[in-house]
């Protein structure tokens, strides 16, 4: 099981201003989502389970949920560079 970045480093920097330089902090995004997460899961198998129930054909919310949790946790380590008209902004995910 992958862990979800727990920082950002952010940094801008324009030809005609002083470069912008942040940490952000996003294990405290973190702590405040995962109330929202656990309920979101327990929705999930509950709908997957009534639709199971009912013969639905499409029963796997949870793994969507799931999938989309392991994408979160998969962007550590990444690394985003953008480059415009002499302005770049790096973002490294760690």
């Amino acid at each position: 099981m992958n862990l979800p970045p727990l920082s950002m480093w952010l940094a801008i920097d324009s030809p005609d201003r002083r470069p912008v330089r942040l940490w952000l902090p996003l294990f405290l995004v973190w702590l405040l989502l995962l109330p929202l997460v656990v309920l979101a899961l327990v929705g999930t198998v509950l709908a997957d389970l009534v639709l199971a129930i009912a013969g639905q054909r499409y029963h796997h919310y949870t793994l969507l949920l799931l999938g989309c949790c392991e994408a979160v946790g998969d962007a550590r380590g990444m690394v985003v560079r953008i480059e415009s008209n002499g302005s770049n902004v790096d973002m490294m995910f760690h």
